[in-house]
């Protein structure tokens, strides 16, 4: 009995262990902030997010604060965004914001990336 308890105790260790050094991660922009990864709300105040290995969704909202002079600015908090892509073990995406377009890369290189930005895209991307 002892050994059963010893062995099983061992294997969880080693399925925790491999499934942390598998994870990939998502770095997120002065700005972006994230509110789920695959339905799961995370802190709004993490950088960076730790990243399963397989289709992810990620839901990020950004905030921008633009100056136009000193007595006037414009600050807008965007509707949130469902990002959908594969996530490979180990590896660690980025994302860009170019005007009004999201991207996703991975060691500087584009990654296929869909950004929904309607209330069922989670379920929808999930079921794919």
């Amino acid at each position: 009995m002892r050994n059963t308890i010893t062995t099983l105790t061992t294997l969880a260790s080693t399925l925790v262990l491999s499934a942390a050094a598998s994870a990939g991660q998502l770095n997120l922009p002065e700005g972006f902030y994230a509110t789920a990864v695959n339905g799961q709300s995370v802190s709004a105040h993490a950088d960076s997010l730790q990243l399963g290995a397989g289709k992810q969704v990620v839901t990020v909202r950004y905030e921008e604060n633009n100056i136009i002079s000193r007595e006037q600015n414009e600050y807008k908090v965007s509707a949130p965004m469902h990002l959908v892509f594969n996530a490979a073990s180990g590896a660690t995406y980025q994302v860009q914001k170019s005007g009004d377009t999201i991207a996703l890369t991975s060691r500087d290189q584009s990654v296929p990336v869909e950004v929904h930005s309607d209330a069922q895209a989670i379920n929808k991307a999930l079921s794919l």
